[in-house]
């Protein structure tokens, strides 16, 4: 029952997000803390397993981060910091505030899947509202998300093992 609950208001903060980062191109630092603070309410009776999952999920979105780092600055010749222009904080913090939903292979598993979703929904965004020229990941991302509770939850299939 309290579990039910914990995740309607997860899907109405992820809502939110999806609301802020679409219209507004950004979100509110309060939304990644609650997302947070719900992931650990959600598997609470996981906390004392899960610590290194912890560990293992933010190593690898600092690797990610590092190879874009990389990856831009060999392109342009120089340094390019990517959190200038490339990928803004909220959804740095995004990224962080969902490790304690996930298990280290579902982090890494909702993270490249939920990134193709991400750019698959932005080429058929652009291609609809030419004027989108940045992806709002945080947003997207949430979709996704939300999209793959609800069917994980109405369908007992879990897409993100």
């Amino acid at each position: 029952m309290i579990q039910g609950i914990l995740y309607i208001i997860l899907m109405a903060v992820l809502a939110l997000v999806v609301y802020q980062d679409v219209k507004l191109r950004l979100i509110h630092i309060l939304l990644p803390v609650a997302i947070f603070g719900l992931g650990i309410a959600i598997n609470w009776d996981l906390m004392r397993f899960i610590h290194m999952d912890w560990i293992s999920s933010l190593l690898f979105l600092a690797l990610n981060l590092l190879v874009v780092t990389l990856y831009f600055s060999i392109k342009a010749k120089r340094y390019v910091n990517p959190f200038d222009a490339l990928i803004g904080w909220g959804d740095i913090w995004f990224l962080i505030a969902l490790v304690p939903l996930f298990h280290f292979r579902g982090y890494v598993q909702f993270f490249v899947m939920g990134m193709l979703f991400s750019l698959v929904l932005f080429i058929v965004m652009k291609s609809i509202y030419p004027k989108y020229k940045t992806i709002p990941l945080a947003g997207f991302l949430s979709i996704f998300l939300i999209g793959t509770t609800l069917a994980q939850h109405l369908t007992d299939i879990d897409i993100l093992l």
